[in-house]
C-alpha cells in the first residue's frame, strides 16, 4: 500500500471539499458504507484500502485526478510510464475506443481456460519434467 499511506486523510478531505457523505462515496464505488469507513480509519490495524476499480470510480464520480489521492514522490508522476494501447496523447481517440483497444490487448495476453489448466499442471511438475516440457516447446 505504498501509494495509499495517507489515502484515509485525502479521502476525508475530498469528501469534505465536495460535501459528500461516506454513503455517497460507498454508492460511487459500489461498496458498503462500512468499507468506506474502513478506508478512512486513522490506524493501520483497522484501515483497509480500495482496489484500483474503486479508486477509478471515486475519481470519475468526483471529477478528481487520481494522483491527488495517491502518495507520490515529487516528480514521480513525470517518469516514463507504460503506454496503454489507445491511451497515447498522440492518438485522439474517445474513451470507448481506447477501452475497446485495451480490452483486445488483454484478450490476447490473458490465458484462456485451457492455458490456465496447462499452467496449473506445469506448476505441479518437478524440475526435470518442467525442463523436458520447455525443451519440447
Amino acid at each position: 500500500m505504498k501509494y495509499l499511506l495517507t489515502f484515509n486523510t485525502r479521502l476525508r478531505e475530498l469528501r469534505q471539499k465536495k460535501k459528500l457523505s461516506q454513503e455517497d462515496v460507498a454508492a460511487f464505488c459500489h461498496v458498503d458504507v462500512t468499507v468506506v469507513n474502513g478506508w478512512e480509519q486513522p490506524t493501520g490495524k483497522t484501515r483497509c484500502y480500495p482496489v484500483l476499480e474503486q479508486l477509478l470510480d471515486l475519481c470519475l464520480k468526483t471529477d478528481t485526478r487520481l494522483e491527488t489521492l495517491l502518495d507520490l514522490e515529487p516528480g514521480e508522476l513525470n517518469k516514463l510510464q507504460m503506454e496503454l494501447p489507445g491511451m497515447s496523447e498522440d492518438e485522439p481517440n474517445d474513451l470507448y475506443q481506447s477501452i475497446h483497444e485495451l480490452s483486445e490487448v488483454f484478450d490476447l495476453v490473458i490465458p484462456d481456460e485451457v492455458e490456465r489448466r496447462l499452467l496449473k499442471r506445469f506448476r505441479r511438475c518437478d524440475a526435470d519434467r518442467k525442463q523436458l516440457i520447455l525443451s519440447m516447446l
